[in-house]
């Protein structure tokens, strides 16, 4: 395994940054935002690194992305920790060191089981971008891979405050604690770290949202959804949700437009292709596109908006 002196470092709040300069979160409904759209790399740069990893924040930096979105559960001991999942199969070796703990779900480990496993060289095996194939990472990286642990929420929200940057935490939804328990945590941990001004907090599961919303009115919120609803408008007011992501199938460009105008922020996920990017960048009442290429939209967005206001 090799270790990243920086990355260690920064987590443990030893590099610090200035403060993020902004006297108000920009994902506040209505708040101005550096440029128009924001290039959000989807669980950090996960076409170059493995996801939801240091590493992957640590790329998407690099590559000019204006956030990161990252995916948290809690472990069977009640910590966050960044993965997308319900189980670890897909992107650990869990299977290895853990034979007989079928169906390796997330919340049945401890944290310092978990941070035994390896959540990096599954992505060297299946390269699921194929920018390996394509010499797009490095042999150095390549190897700094192996081993890269699965971060908690503590150390992801440092890396992003020592960074002097910001993060988007989707709350996957989950069968325990409680809607309110969660919030109550998540809200505790982001204003320990004091992070308040450059998260938002996403969910499927809209009780979080409603329950962080009823704790720290301050931090904003953002409604993900599959399908859209009827009265997306009213939906966010009864949330109190600060901003909507729809999915391709929820995405509307008349609804777009309507929400934008009326200070909501739009996020729209997960889009690829340069095409789509530029094609989505260039609409009204897009606030921001959630992609695995942050390095593509990077330059994307350099044009169409040039430098960022901050």
């Amino acid at each position: 395994m090799v270790v990243r002196r920086t990355s260690i470092a920064l987590i443990l709040g030893l590099v610090l940054l200035p403060a993020v300069a902004a006297a108000e979160n920009i994902f506040l409904r209505g708040a101005a935002r550096p440029r128009p759209v924001l290039n959000i790399a989807h669980a950090g740069a996960a076409s170059i690194a493995p996801q939801n990893t240091i590493a992957a924040g640590e790329k998407a930096f690099e590559a000019g992305a204006d956030l990161w979105g990252i995916d948290v559960r809690l472990t069977e001991d009640g910590v966050f920790v960044l993965m997308h999942d319900k189980t670890l199969k897909r992107t650990t070796d869990v299977e290895e060191l853990f034979p007989d703990r079928a169906p390796w779900k997330v919340e049945d480990f401890t944290l310092a089981e978990l941070k035994r496993l390896d959540a990096g060289s599954w992505f060297l095996k299946t390269d699921p971008f194929g920018q390996i194939k394509v010499e797009n990472v490095s042999p150095a990286d390549q190897r700094a891979y192996v081993g890269e642990p699965i971060p908690t929420l503590r150390e992801a929200l440092l890396f992003t405050k020592a960074h002097n940057w910001r993060m988007d935490i989707e709350v996957k939804p989950m069968d325990h604690p409680s809607a309110a328990r969660i919030a109550e945590q998540l809200v505790s941990l982001i204003k320990e770290t004091g992070m308040e001004d450059q998260v938002m907090v996403s969910s499927f599961d809209h009780g979080i949202l409603r329950a962080v919303k009823g704790i720290a009115p301050e931090i904003p919120t953002a409604a993900l959804v599959i399908f859209p609803p009827p009265d997306p408008i009213g939906f966010l007011e009864g949330l109190g949700a600060d901003a909507y992501d729809p999915s391709p199938v929820a995405f509307d460009p008349d609804i777009a437009a309507e929400l934008g105008a009326r200070g909501f922020g739009v996020y729209v996920w997960t889009y690829n292709s340069e095409a789509r990017l530029r094609r989505l960048a260039a609409m009204p009442g897009i606030s921001g596109i959630y992609t695995d290429f942050p390095q593509r939209l990077a330059p994307i967005l350099l044009d169409l908006y040039g430098p960022k206001d901050e």
